[in-house]
């Protein structure tokens, strides 16, 4: 129940076309545009996060999950540039910061 004394339910269309548009990489202005026709569309975006926030952001833990396991997968696998993205990205590794052990003597 909102602070106005409404009861938000999320109206099934009006889902599918966010999880479409999400999925599809549509920014959220755009999103908002697009999807005016439909009936019980939130009208702003304060409105759209409100009702659909939760919804939003499990679609978009769903995509990061998804892609991050396919770009650990390739790492994995051996692919350099996922290893070198995943390295950087979740393990604090820099190429300047790298000890080349080689370079110094024991």
């Amino acid at each position: 129940m909102s602070g106005s004394g409404h009861v938000f339910k999320h109206n099934k269309v009006v889902a599918k076309h966010i999880e479409k548009c999400i999925k599809g990489g549509v920014t959220v202005k755009d999103m908002m545009a697009s999807m005016q026709h439909l009936q019980e569309a939130p009208s702003t975006a304060t409105t759209l996060y409100k009702v659909y926030g939760n919804y939003i952001a499990g679609i978009r833990a769903e995509l990061v999950g998804a892609v991050g396991a396919k770009v650990i997968e390739q790492a994995m696998d051996g692919d350099f540039k996922s290893q070198e993205f995943y390295l950087k990205s979740k393990g604090g590794w820099s190429p300047s910061n790298t000890i080349n052990n080689t370079d110094q003597e024991v």
